[in-house]
């Protein structure tokens, strides 16, 4: 029968235990700001990246059209 205080066995564990828990916080708080961070790069880039892509194309476009009818004699020039 223990009356007193925790026993020094039943001390030791506690440190690593410590340890393993910030640890497992750590990592938990950092999934979850990795998730926020790409879903939120996803939500906002890929729109902006598929609009330059049509604005590039839309150039090129009327680039080409300009090249039909203005003829080769004015790409010379």
């Amino acid at each position: 029968m223990m009356l007193g205080g925790p026993s020094k066995a039943s001390a030791e564990p506690a440190g690593p235990l410590t340890v393993s828990f910030a640890a497992r916080k750590l990592f938990a708080s950092f999934k979850k700001a990795t998730w926020i961070a790409s879903t939120s790069l996803l939500i906002l880039l890929v729109p902006l990246i598929i609009e330059m892509d049509r604005e590039q194309q839309m150039l090129e476009m009327e680039k080409e059209q300009l090249n039909v009818l203005t003829g080769p004699a004015a790409a010379k020039a």
